[in-house]
């Protein structure tokens, strides 16, 4: 139970890196290809796209067989929404817009079963429609991933304390809301935010806690990243692939034509 999450989190804390993508679009086929491509994990952004607890529930059935970790970015950092992602079996949780050493504490309490959180209790598909129930409560708080997600300069004023907080087992930086609450919003290149973006990787890497780039990186990139702490990449999304992808099939078939 939960065994292919408790891998990944033993990968990370042995100082491993891991690479994942985006998932926007809803359809189970679509997931089933990418779950079976060989990602470490996937992240479901549930924050931006259309998704309801149906098509989570189906999204989830893809992953069955598949050594990737099924994560989501739930809407916001709330209680009720993060309960219901768990019971239908996401392994890992990350929550937007989680701007204090409060709200971080709140997320890592709404992803665990008392004494350590406040997670109701009813894991239905979780659990294997509760089969395997004892098996599941067995590891439940040891294995859920949780990730919070810095995308306020205020965070700032209280990182050391944000990092601090038990139980949260990496975090996640948004360059660009990041950005535009520095008044420079996309401008992520900008010395002040690169700055900004800097002093989370070094703090987080003090404490060994790896760091997620919320953007996909190309892959030139990502050996210097790692060095700075950021172990969990993104190396593309779902729409990335299909808009690049068409792009290029359209321009390839226009060059052809034209040179007959």
């Amino acid at each position: 139970m939960l065994e292919r999450v408790l891998a990944f989190k033993e990968r990370l804390r042995a100082g491993g890196t891991v690479i994942g993508a985006w998932l926007g679009f809803n359809d189970p086929a679509l997931i089933e290809l990418m779950a079976r491509i060989g990602f470490d994990y996937l992240l479901i952004d549930a924050e931006h796209t259309p998704w309801s607890l149906e098509r989570l529930q189906s999204a989830l059935m893809a992953f069955n067989g598949s050594p990737t970790v099924p994560m989501i970015r739930v809407p916001w950092n709330d209680q009720v929404m993060i309960k219901q992602a768990l019971d239908l079996g996401v392994e890992g949780i990350m929550a937007p817009m989680v701007r204090t050493a409060e709200e971080v504490r709140a997320l890592v309490a709404a992803c665990k079963y008392p004494p350590a959180g406040i997670r109701g209790f009813a894991p239905r598909r979780a659990s294997g429609y509760f089969r395997d129930i004892d098996a599941y409560m067995a590891v439940a708080n040891d294995a859920i991933f949780v990730m919070p997600q810095v995308e306020d300069i205020a965070t700032l004023d209280e990182l050391d304390a944000y990092l601090a907080v038990p139980g949260i087992d990496a975090v996640c930086v948004g360059p660009n809301d990041l950005s535009g609450t520095m008044g420079r919003i996309r401008q992520t290149q900008h010395p002040d935010v690169r700055a900004a973006v800097d002093r989370i990787y070094a703090a987080a890497k003090a404490r060994d806690l790896p760091v997620c780039l919320g953007v996909t990186v190309p892959t030139e990139a990502m050996p210097a990243l790692a060095e700075q702490g950021v172990r969990m990449l993104l190396a593309t999304a779902d729409l990335d692939l299909l808009v690049r992808g068409a792009t290029a099939a359209l321009a390839s078939a226009r060059q052809a034509l034209t040179q007959t």
